[in-house]
């Protein structure tokens, strides 16, 4: 059985997908476990599976999040682990181009996560420390078509983990981004394009519980997509884009 050297785990959007999977993970290997999403009626269900507690959420509410940290803190006790994996992808007749739906993801993707941090940073401090997971996207590693919103949160999300580790590692807080490939769940169910190496909820939950726990900056799989789209990355932007446009025309994309 696996084992954790984390007491105390809050996961927002715990309710469905990564976030239920890891919760799962985490009460097998004996911490307690603290959920929180919108849908309070799964929320309290899956809560109940692993033995844990429910604080519903908004996570694009940031009194609301000030609230349920203090309500944890209160109740629980210092927090070891909060894994922000509350997300969101809108889709518009198959695109995602314009500027209310780039405002939509960036609310929940980015934002819910900067309100988080401002309710978790100075009590995990206070506390003496901790660890901070942020659950971004391959998606945000190169400008991929039709995931203009999404991916732009995703690659902010990227940026803002890395503007900050140095400043957190100094107040004792680790802090990790995952960066997960295609999984298994609603949200990619509504995807219009193809899906390769797709993990199920479970199989991604124990590598990213296993990346949490060596203290890497990053944990991104699968690496057989990961790699690719790295030295995408590395290319010169106008080959890069240019590579992307064929790959889409392919694709049949307009």
């Amino acid at each position: 059985m696996a084992t954790t050297r984390f007491r105390r785990v809050w996961i927002t959007g715990g309710s469905s997908g990564i976030g239920r999977a890891l919760a799962q993970h985490y009460a097998d290997a004996g911490a307690r476990v603290l959920l929180s999403s919108r849908n309070a009626e799964k929320l309290e269900e899956a809560a109940r599976k692993v033995g844990g507690a429910a604080y519903p959420l908004d996570v694009t509410d940031p009194g609301g999040i000030e609230q349920v940290a203090g309500e944890i803190w209160e109740r629980e006790g210092p927090l070891d682990l909060a894994v922000l994996n509350a997300g969101a992808a809108f889709k518009r007749a198959g695109r995602d181009d314009t500027a209310e739906n780039l405002k939509r993801h960036l609310e929940i993707n980015l934002l819910g996560v900067a309100y988080a941090l401002d309710a978790l940073r100075p009590r995990m401090r206070a506390a003496g420390g901790g660890t901070i997971a942020l659950v971004g996207s391959l998606a945000g590693y190169v400008g991929l078509p039709r995931t203009s919103g999404y991916g732009t949160s995703k690659a902010a999300l990227a940026y803002y983990a890395e503007a900050l580790w140095a400043e957190l590692r100094r107040e004792n807080i680790q802090l990790t981004l995952v960066s997960p490939g295609f999984v298994k769940t609603p949200m990619i169910a509504a995807n219009e394009f193809p899906t390769p190496f797709l993990h199920t909820p479970a199989r991604a939950a124990l590598r990213i519980a296993r990346g949490i726990e060596r203290g890497v900056f990053e944990v991104a799989f699968p690496r057989r997509l990961a790699w690719p789209l790295r030295l995408l990355r590395a290319l010169p932007a106008s080959w890069r884009v240019a590579l992307i446009a064929a790959g889409e025309r392919r694709m049949g994309g307009r």
